[in-house]
Formats: C-alpha cells, sequence, structure tokens
C-alpha cells in the first residue's frame, strides 16, 4: 500500500473515526461492517487530502484537534488555518455565499478557500484537483478553508468554561463585532448565532466566525440582542461602566446605527478603542 493512500486511511482511521464523526457522513470514506466502521481510500479522501496539503505549507499533516459544531460540522484545526467538512451542501452554500460577500470585512473570519462536490456536480474556489477520474465514481465532500483564530470563548476536557477576555475588551468587541454584523447586514443576512463562542481573535482584531446559522433577513438587532445576552452570560463581574453600556445598547432604538454611538460613548467614558 503507497504511502499516500496509507496516510488517508490513517486520518480517517486516527482523526474521525475514533469519534464516531463519520457517523454525520461528511464524506464518503468508510464502510459499515457489523458495528463497527471500516475506513476506506475513496476519491472523497483523496480530495479531501488536497485540501489539506494545499492548504499547509508543510504538506500532508494530521489536525492538531477535532471538534464539531451545530452537530453537522466537523472542524478540523490545523496550524495555521482550519477545514470544515459540511454534512448538508446547502448549509455549505449559504456559508460560502455569506462569507464571499463580506470578504473585504477583517472583522469576519477569511475564506481562503471552498470546494464542493456530490455526484459529479463539482464547484471550487481557489482549490485546483485533477478530478477527471474522480467524476467516474461518487464523490462527497463539502469543505471550507479558513483563517485559524484564537477562540475568546474556550472548553477544558472536562467541559469547563472559560472566558480569555477583559471587561475592558467588551467596548472594543462591540464596535468591531458590530461593524461585521453592519456588513453582514448590507449583504441581506443575519449572522443568527453571535454569541462570545463565535468569536475569535487574530492579532488584536476581534473576528466573529461560525455562519451556519445564518438567516437572509435584516434584523441586526437580534444579532445584537445575541451579543448582548452573551456578554451578560460570559462576564462574571459587570463593572457601572459595562453594566451602563450593555442597557445603553439594549435601549437603542436604533441598531443600525449603533456602531457610531458607541464610538461616542466610548470617548465619553475614555475607554481606547
Amino acid at each position: 500500500m503507497n504511502s499516500r493512500k496509507q496516510f488517508g486511511i490513517d486520518i480517517i482511521n486516527d482523526c474521525l473515526l475514533d469519534d464516531c464523526y463519520l457517523t454525520q457522513k461528511c464524506i464518503d470514506c468508510c464502510n459499515k461492517e457489523g458495528r463497527k466502521y471500516i475506513a476506506k481510500y475513496t476519491p472523497s479522501v483523496e480530495i479531501l487530502l488536497q485540501v489539506i496539503e494545499q492548504s499547509s505549507e508543510k504538506g500532508l499533516i494530521k489536525p492538531n484537534n477535532i471538534v464539531t459544531s451545530s452537530g453537522s460540522v466537523l472542524v478540523m484545526i490545523f496550524d495555521d488555518f482550519v477545514l470544515k467538512l459540511y454534512q448538508s451542501s446547502s448549509t455549505w452554500n449559504k456559508v460560502v455565499d455569506i462569507l464571499e460577500r463580506t470578504y473585504e470585512c477583517p472583522y469576519v473570519i477569511n475564506m481562503r478557500n471552498f470546494v464542493s462536490i456530490e455526484n459529479g456536480n463539482k464547484d471550487s474556489c481557489y482549490l485546483e484537483f485533477n478530478l477527471a477520474s474522480y467524476f467516474r465514481n461518487q464523490v462527497k465532500i463539502h469543505a471550507i478553508v479558513t483563517d485559524k483564530l484564537n477562540p475568546i470563548v474556550t472548553y477544558s476536557p472536562s467541559d469547563i468554561r472559560t472566558l480569555k477576555l477583559e471587561n475592558t475588551e467588551v467596548f472594543k468587541l462591540f464596535q468591531e463585532i458590530g461593524i461585521a454584523l453592519d456588513c453582514i447586514k448590507e449583504s441581506g443576512f443575519s449572522q443568527g448565532d453571535c454569541t462570545f463562542d463565535n468569536i475569535g481573535r487574530i492579532g488584536d482584531r476581534f473576528v466573529l466566525f461560525d455562519f451556519n446559522c445564518v438567516r437572509s433577513n435584516f434584523r441586526i438587532d437580534d444579532d445584537i440582542s445575541f451579543l448582548i445576552k452573551s456578554a451578560r452570560f460570559n462576564l462574571e463581574k459587570e463593572c457601572k461602566k459595562i453594566t451602563d453600556f450593555l442597557n445603553y445598547v439594549s435601549n437603542s432604538k436604533y441598531p443600525k446605527s449603533f456602531l457610531s454611538k458607541i464610538s461616542n460613548y466610548c470617548e465619553e467614558y475614555d475607554i481606547k478603542i
């Protein structure tokens, strides 16, 4: 068995089958024999390897960690990028759509590449594959590659929740994520799940990620409400400035203009953003 094929089978066995992620049918690369899943080297596996290979400066490598998102997305976390495998092509489509529309916004996660192949139909961006032979076979893979960020909320193996955020940073977070929400709104969508769990850092920027729940409506106030509730849920202590600020944003009658008001509010309290 050649080394590439063995690596493909190993990555399925070691990274996906151990935790039964493939029962979600993200990609077609295993058979079920009795009660056990057996990895096989299908065209889907080869495309997965090519996605990894073309995204990594180190060539073929295994992910550092694997998690799931919304129960239907497999998230493979590598050294400097994140690869997401989608069970549903419709979810993949809407995520790619919103990330293409907001690619100029520095506070929305950057999508580097994407590929979707199912039953011979191909939709790909920067990823270039030699796929002629694969289209003669049934292939199922819907994937995107994004920048890697550092989440501000993390979970330990024992499911202990930790927030990596100072109270004073809430103002900066609201301004930058507010810009992201405004950009999404201008594209005709709302994020649908704007919580601290879906916000991370790249350098000194706060960045919004995870668009599995994006909706095609303009209710930015719903997203702001999510963000306020998430702040109050996550912050162990709210100083008077934070409490006043959250009440101020909560009571805003014109959410679409709240960004300029946030800047004025922060200036009033001499908070650098």
